[in-house]
């Protein structure tokens, strides 16, 4: 098992000769731009992207909209306690569960892949570092 361990750790170091930007993910893990791939490592095993497959690259701030209609929401149930503190409470706790998880898929980096069917979606530390050096790599 050690060795399966071991060539694990090489299999996720490998896919990148050079690199450019190495940082961690907000939600666990770690993403490494290399002078051709990028390899994105959640946890679950390593994604390796070659640059060349890139089509588009962009930073998802926040949803706005997401965000509004989950603070309407809490209001709508803070409002609602008076005529029935159970569905209200249950409003409101539903709309503050949404703006939660809103705010914590804040930005995101979603990168286009040709031959996949949704946009690969990160969260790194420093979106916006990574963003930079990822554009100046599908420059180059």
């Amino acid at each position: 098992m050690g060795d399966d361990s071991d060539g694990g750790a090489a299999a996720t170091e490998s896919p990148v000769s050079a690199e450019r930007y190495a940082g961690t993910l907000r939600t666990g893990g770690s993403v490494v731009l290399g002078a051709d791939r990028l390899v994105v490592d959640r946890g679950d095993g390593p994604i390796v992207i070659d640059l060349d497959d890139v089509v588009e690259v962009s930073l998802q701030d926040i949803d706005w909209f997401l965000a509004v209609m989950s603070a309407a929401l809490v209001g709508f149930g803070l409002l609602s306690l008076d005529r029935s503190a159970l569905l209200g409470g249950a409003f409101a706790v539903a709309g503050a569960g949404s703006l939660a998880l809103t705010y914590r898929k804040r930005h995101a980096l979603r990168i286009r892949v040709a031959g996949r069917a949704d946009p690969l979606r990160c969260f790194p530390a420093d979106p916006r570092a990574l963003l930079a050096e990822l554009e100046q790599a599908l420059d180059d």
